[in-house]
């Protein structure tokens, strides 16, 4: 098993005068909560109400969310997404800006699939898929956790 995985550990991290404090759950590796961190530095100029990890009273909790009256804006899923799960979000949020990132991958099998799975769905917003290199805790991130980051340093699409 992997030692990552049983140890707990917070970390903070600081974008843009802002800071962020993840905890690691003894279930989540630390890749997973190093992307929740990316994706937070990365879209928080675009939803400054950005939050991680909260319920939102549906079946599934997003990795990062910005909601208001009017629904949810931003949904960041950090990691694998199952079909499933990938389907309904597509389905039930037409309206919502959706992200999925992924580490260390092509971003071809993912496209792939929400291609696949949008046939037939009316979207209202984009869904943008990042693919963060291996090395990306390293290159986006200092040893203090300050973040600098931006989609022209990523390999990314947007799927509208």
């Amino acid at each position: 098993m992997n030692r990552d995985l049983l140890l707990k550990k917070k970390y903070t991290f600081r974008a843009d005068g802002h800071k962020l404090v993840l905890v690691k759950k003894s279930v989540e590796s630390q890749r997973h909560v190093i992307m929740k961190a990316l994706l937070w530095a990365l879209y928080r100029p675009n939803y400054p109400a950005l939050r991680v990890e909260v319920p939102i009273g549906y079946k599934y909790m997003p990795d990062l969310v910005q909601t208001s009256a009017d629904g949810h804006q931003f949904w960041a899923e950090a990691g694998h997404v199952g079909s499933q799960k990938l389907r309904r979000l597509l389905k039930r949020f037409p309206r919502t800006h959706i992200a999925l990132a992924i580490w260390g991958t092509a971003l071809e099998p993912l496209e792939t699939r929400i291609l696949r799975d949008t046939i037939g769905v009316k979207r209202l917003a984009p869904i943008d898929i990042i693919a963060f290199p291996k090395d990306a805790d390293r290159r986006f991130i200092d040893p203090h956790g300050d973040i600098c980051i931006h989609h022209d340093d990523l390999n990314w699409r947007r799927i509208a």
